[in-house]
């Protein structure tokens, strides 16, 4: 493993949670592996995967690379759960295994965090099923600095990386692990991204670090209103029984009461625009839309990560989204709500 430090300096565990991607995993682990940070641990948890995963991580394991646990399916926080407990290190990374990390992310990660650090997140840019490269990178806004008090004292969900654009420092997660399991299998990111902020600040490494692997056509992800899974992971429903399970995770472990009502922009966005269109009558559209703008200009109002100029733009952005032609309205809901529709634009 190639090293560009004399000193060992703080370990590094990159925990790569797996279902079912074997075709993607012998990339995600050789990324992890490659890393010109001289002192990584790699731990791959199957999920109980029914591919060729485990024959993958096992090619890994022979070459005494990699640590490997197997277990039955039980959800993401599970292998979450069962990575960080394997885990030794003073920084912990969870990587999708259909995602990718470039050569210096640790190396540039690691020097980010200090004593009163609980994360540092980066962008990751879009490849294709293929790892074909993609226009665009998420996310857009990578908050920093105190945010976990604006989610205790206000329930502001802060705009953050997704999963694999994280690295939390080890003593910001032990408060909250293990996480609970739950029938919701998808939730183990949400977790980890918002609670570790209640134990440290957040700092932003603003550089593109890693690839996130968008799984549809070009034109199909650049069709959709929601960007990659949200639409189904983070539905109005699963995202309330969500937040409800972290209130009392964080009641029980960490002693402390949120706000009944947290918010997100970066959701709440999402839904305005599914919403608002998912009725074809302009003037039911017209109703919805009137509705759905309170929730998503509280959200905008209370975010902390844009200045007012542009809070007042994304409000007549959604203003233009509710009273234009559905035909000039959806590809401007798009560009909002989906970076992978801004084709050959960036993010």
């Amino acid at each position: 493993m190639p090293s560009s430090q004399q000193s060992p300096g703080p370990l590094v565990s990159i925990i790569i949670c797996n279902y079912n991607h074997g075709r993607f995993l012998r990339d995600a682990i050789g990324s992890a592996l490659g890393q010109t940070y001289g002192h990584v641990e790699v731990i791959v948890v199957d999920d109980g995967s029914t591919d060729d995963s485990r024959a993958v991580i096992g090619e890994f394991v022979a070459a005494g690379s990699v640590k490997a646990i197997y277990q039955a399916n039980q959800g993401q926080c599970a292998a979450y759960n069962a990575g960080f407990a394997a885990s030794s290190g003073d920084i912990v990374l969870f990587l999708d295994a259909d995602d990718l990390y470039l050569p210096d992310m640790a190396e540039r990660v690691v020097p980010a965090i200090d004593a009163d650090t609980a994360k540092a997140h980066f962008r990751l840019s879009f490849i294709g099923p293929g790892g074909e490269p993609r226009a665009g990178q998420t996310p857009r806004v990578l908050a920093s600095g105190d945010v976990g008090h604006l989610l205790a004292t206000k329930g502001v969900l802060y705009s953050s990386a997704p999963g694999s654009g994280n690295a939390y420092a080890r003593r910001a997660l032990l408060g909250l692990f293990p996480l609970p399991v739950t029938e919701d299998k998808y939730c183990a990111d949400f977790f980890a991204v918002y609670g570790s902020a209640l134990n440290g600040k957040v700092v932003a490494v603003d550089a593109v670090l890693g690839r996130y692997r968008l799984h549809g056509s070009a034109g199909d992800e650049g069709a959709s209103l929601a960007f990659a899974n949200a639409g189904k992971y983070n539905a109005p429903e699963k995202l309330r029984a969500r937040i409800a399970t972290f209130r009392s995770h964080v009641k029980h472990q960490l002693g402390l009461e949120l706000p009944p009502r947290l918010v997100s922009f970066s959701t709440q966005k999402q839904e305005f625009v599914l919403g608002v269109f998912r009725d074809m009558r302009y003037l039911r559209r017209l109703s919805t839309g009137q509705q759905q703008f309170a929730d998503l200009w509280f959200a905008l109002r209370t975010s902390p990560d844009f200045s007012p100029l542009l809070k007042s733009c994304i409000a007549v952005w959604a203003v233009l989204v509710i009273v234009l032609p559905r035909s000039a309205a959806l590809p401007l809901a798009r560009y909002v709500t989906n970076p992978a529709s801004r084709q050959g634009r960036g993010a």
